[in-house]
């Protein structure tokens, strides 16, 4: 995955959309000192590049037995952390997982919908079938500032 930079008008557009992704290009536009086309074009080439999409997000803590766990895993070895974020992404309920510096190997988001009990079965049914993890880590998150998620896309217990 190569890095690509982008110029100051499609850091601004990106900023605009963080704020409030429903912005009409022609307000975009506006406040960019640019055409509607121009802002037309920027985002569709942004979201074909793959630099940015366009999402819903949700308040977690505004729907009812909706959480958000952190997971903190520590991989046996280094050369497989790679491996072990992929498996940790095919699981519905994941939201990201990342490589990190530091005493732990993996981060990784949970959203939870199933309520507090669900963490059990999670780490009894999934986490277990990872191989290469030697130890691992949930912190539950119970108080947030600004925190909108944009759901994993097949989260189980949200819409079935």
């Amino acid at each position: 995955m190569e890095r690509q930079d982008i110029d100051i008008i499609d850091r601004r557009l990106i900023k605009l959309l963080s704020q409030d992704g429903r912005v009409p290009a022609k307000e975009l536009a506006s406040q960019l000192g640019v055409s509607a086309p121009t802002v037309q074009s920027r985002l569709g080439s942004l979201i074909k590049r793959g630099i940015l999409k366009v999402a819903g997000l949700v308040d977690t803590f505004k729907v009812k037995n909706t959480l958000v766990a952190f997971l903190a895993i520590r991989v046996d070895e280094n050369g497989k952390m790679g491996e072990v974020i992929d498996k940790l992404m095919e699981f519905e309920n994941i939201h990201w997982a990342v490589a990190v510096t530091g005493r732990y190997d993996i981060f990784a988001e949970v959203i939870v919908t199933e309520g507090i009990e669900w963490m059990f079965k999670f780490y009894e049914e999934q986490m277990s079938q990872i191989d290469g993890i030697s130890h691992s880590e949930s912190f539950m998150v119970t108080s947030t500032r600004r925190k909108w998620a944009c759901l994993p896309p097949n989260i189980k217990g949200w819409v079935d």
